[in-house]
């Protein structure tokens, strides 16, 4: 820290790697406490160093937790995944709320690639944790207006959403579609296009994919959010956006359209082999 706060730009790295090393060490020999201690400390360091806008540093820690987490998922270390997930959302929200861009698109990737792997290993709480850090820095990025950045932290949750409802795990389903909705209004609200866009097709990703697993509580909030984002963009004028959520919404209709039809269809079946008995 008194490195950040001094600018020393080398101490800063050495401390972090430093660091770094030690956390592997105690995740391979199991000790999670003293993992998780270790992440708050790198944490610490690059929130300071995105505070003073210190980029290259706080993408530096940032990056120093992609083997730690690599690591910590193949020996199915929940605590420290879930310490890695909420340090990459702190630092990322931070990062993006000074407007360093390039930081909190970093952590918005490892944080997608984390997704991935946890839904890929049915890990429901670091499944959580993915998606809530990653609203997190869609909102901050929302909120600044930095529309790239905000595009781009808004597919990644889509598409931890959408892996986190191709394995049944719901609650995360849900959560990403909830933080979508939000961000998504704001995005319209900040004049955020191609933000907003995306929000639109990552509902519609998640709840095609709830469908296949069928997880109805999820696909009918990623109706209920299409809804919410069609309307405020009908009320901006954000002609795209508002088209993106109605053709969704259209296709989500239709599922359910033809989920009853075929479970009409069975009836009947029943119903006329009953007759002919």
């Amino acid at each position: 820290m008194a490195a950040v706060h001094e600018k020393n730009e080398a101490g800063i790295l050495q401390a972090l790697e430093y660091l770094a090393d030690i956390a592997l060490k105690y995740v391979r020999e199991k000790q999670g406490k003293e993992a998780v201690r270790i992440i708050k400390y790198i944490k610490d360091i690059g929130k300071a160093a995105a505070l003073h806008r210190l980029e290259p540093e706080a993408t530096n820690a940032v990056m120093s937790y992609s083997p730690l987490a690599r690591l910590a998922c193949r020996v199915e270390m929940e605590d420290v995944l879930i310490g890695i997930a909420m340090a990459l959302g702190e630092i990322g929200k931070t990062a993006a709320s000074e407007k360093l861009e390039t930081t909190a698109k970093v952590a918005a990737s490892c944080l997608g690639e984390m997704g991935n792997t946890a839904a890929f290993r049915k890990l429901k709480n670091e499944s959580v944790a993915v998606v809530y850090s990653l609203g997190e820095i869609g909102r901050a990025l929302t909120k600044q207006k930095l529309g790239d950045a905000a595009d781009s932290a808004i597919s990644l949750l889509g598409e931890a959403g959408k892996a986190a409802a191709s394995q049944n795990i719901e609650n995360a389903a849900m959560s990403a579609e909830f933080l979508l909705e939000e961000i998504g209004v704001k995005a319209i609200e900040k004049n955020l296009k191609e933000a907003a866009d995306s929000s639109a097709r990552s509902l519609e990703g998640i709840g095609k994919a709830a469908d296949k697993q069928g997880l109805e509580a999820a696909l009918l909030q990623a109706s209920y959010s299409l809804e919410t984002i069609k309307v405020d963009a009908d009320d901006r004028y954000m002609m795209s956006a508002s088209i993106i959520a109605r053709v969704a919404l259209q296709n989500l209709e239709m599922i359910e359209v033809n989920k009853k039809s075929k479970k009409s269809r069975k009836a009947e079946k029943g119903q006329k082999s009953s007759e002919a008995y």
